[in-house]
């Protein structure tokens, strides 16, 4: 991995993504430049298929890019290859999706543990370290509790929990509460707020929740492929 100076947890120049059609080029990202500082939570809002997954997607380098320049947590993430990728992932940054994507057959604990074991923390620390995390989202008594026993609200504590357990300096939340009644999704909102800042992650939060997005220090939304900032 490269790797590159800069104050910013995420700096992006000149972004373009595009898919080619014979001779035409559609963009879905065209000419994206933006800076995510330490620290901060900043919003990615905007109409379905704008692009919003996408960048969110390149971010976290499970998507490539065509031109332009990505650097997030001091690494480039421009040609890297798919070892280098998955190292990113797992050394940088922490996920949390709308879908919670806990592995149906392990507990909650285990689901939490599994990226501490995947950057080979030792058994006995992973677990120490889960069990006060999730003891942190309220799911201190859970903790033995297979993802079919738990309430919608509940597993996505988990995926909160396992997202901020590897204490990476990025997290990348896609739709986390997409899948919600209001009152778990204000839970969630007010836990993942008061979580940032006790531990000062950058978090980046695609959403289409206005209440949601209204948590972050900056907003913005996708037009015709480009960043542009929401007045507040």
């Amino acid at each position: 991995m490269t790797n590159t100076i800069t104050n910013a947890t995420v700096s992006v120049r000149g972004l373009q993504k595009y898919y080619q059609v014979v001779d035409q080029k559609y963009h879905i990202l065209s000419g994206m430049d933006f800076e995510v500082k330490s620290g901060e939570i900043v919003s990615v809002e905007g109409a379905s298929g704008v692009g919003k997954s996408t960048l969110l997607n390149i971010l976290g380098a499970m998507d490539s890019f065509d031109e332009g320049e990505v650097d997030v947590c001091g690494v480039s993430l421009k040609n890297l290859n798919e070892r280098q990728r998955e190292l990113f992932r797992a050394e940088k940054i922490s996920f949390i999706f709308q879908q919670h994507l806990l592995l149906p057959d392990f507990t909650a604990i285990e689901n939490v543990m599994m990226p501490l074991l995947i950057s080979k923390v030792n058994q006995k620390e992973a677990k120490e370290r889960s069990r006060d995390i999730l003891k942190l989202v309220g799911l201190g008594e859970r903790t033995e509790s297979f993802p079919s026993q738990l309430s919608g609200g509940e597993s996505a504590r988990v995926g909160v929990a396992r997202a901020l357990v590897g204490r990476k300096q990025l997290i990348l939340a896609d739709e986390p509460t997409g899948n919600l009644d209001r009152d778990n999704s204000r839970h969630l909102m007010d836990l993942i707020k008061d979580l940032q800042k006790e531990f000062q992650f950058s978090l980046i939060l695609v959403t289409h929740d206005m209440e949601l997005a209204s948590m972050a220090h900056k907003r913005n939304r996708i037009l015709s492929g480009k960043l542009t900032p929401i007045a507040g």
